[in-house]
């Protein structure tokens, strides 16, 4: 029986490592080979007549750790991941919290949040560029509808890194709500009636049931969100491209800028590298972190 139990054991393995083969191979294609790829041709000078060209060891690095726009860029990074924290991590959670207490029409205010999720992103970034328009923009003729002066919302260097992330804080929701939603789901419905039994309020509630459950969620959405807005260059591309005087340029839009612009491969892969060393150890401290707290 033993015997017979490993031979099963032994093929389900080989049947696991078969399914996963394909998922394995996509991965080493077109994710870690490119990554070590990209760090290997930043140790070269790029040639595109005789690839991959003169070597030149740690010159990129050097270069960038001596330029005050990488250092512009790094910190426009860290701005940007603050103030996202402020107008855009904390709402979905507290939107899902307070739909989680709604005993009807759950299943509308799900949709109702879900739908900027589904819209494409470059049209809703396009549409509120034209809102923040000083001229013809809807944000203006508001503040003129109420004898407030105007405001040059993305031309502003103070007021344009807030301006780019507060309609995430008007529509904000989407997939990190429904994530939100899902996991509030795996609460146990014993405990909440308990609590309703011995008198607790929402607040009680969600304070002492509801967010020690979630948090493990909100750990995990806090990485990826540290992630996206290291990656950030979408959002500010299409907004300002980086401006105002370099205000909104990303370390990752900054390495665009070099190799679209500049035609400096070498210099742009480099930069992109960096970003992503600093994403890894950001994150993997996070872990750390986390593992130790469980």
């Amino acid at each position: 029986m033993k015997l017979l139990s490993r031979k099963k054991s032994g093929n389900d393995q080989f049947a696991a490592w078969i399914f996963l083969l394909p998922a394995l191979l996509a991965f080493l294609v077109f994710k870690y080979y490119p990554i070590l790829l990209g760090f290997f041709i930043s140790f070269y000078e790029i040639n595109i007549v005789e690839l991959p060209g003169k070597f030149v060891g740690f010159s990129n690095y050097t270069r960038a750790f001596a330029d005050p726009d990488f250092y512009a860029a790094l910190r426009n990074n860290v701005e940007f991941w603050v103030i996202g924290l402020i107008l855009n991590f904390w709402p979905p959670i507290i939107l899902a919290l307070l739909v989680n207490e709604v005993r009807k029409g759950k299943t509308f205010f799900r949709m109702t949040y879900f739908i900027p999720a589904v819209a494409p992103s470059i049209a809703i970034l396009v549409l509120w560029k034209y809102i923040y328009s000083p001229d013809y923009g809807l944000a203006n003729a508001i503040l003129n509808y109420f004898h407030l002066p105007g405001l040059t919302w993305l031309n502003d260097v103070a007021l344009v890194k807030w301006a780019m992330y507060l309609p995430g804080l008007i529509i904000s929701g989407g997939m990190s709500m429904v994530i939100y939603m899902a996991s509030l789901n795996e609460v146990p419905k014993e405990m909440y009636e308990s609590a309703m039994i011995d008198g607790a309020g929402v607040a009680k509630r969600i304070w002492h049931i509801t967010l020690p459950f979630i948090m493990p969620i909100v750990k995990v959405m806090f990485i990826m969100d540290l992630i996206n807005r290291f990656n950030e260059a979408a959002v500010p591309l299409v907004y300002t491209g980086g401006g105002p005087v370099g205000e909104t340029t990303t370390l990752i839009l900054y390495a665009l800028k070099s190799a679209m612009n500049n035609l400096d491969y070498s210099y742009a892969i480099t930069l992109a590298n960096i970003a992503f060393v600093i994403i890894f150890i950001i994150t993997a401290l996070q872990m750390k972190l986390t593992s130790r707290e469980k």
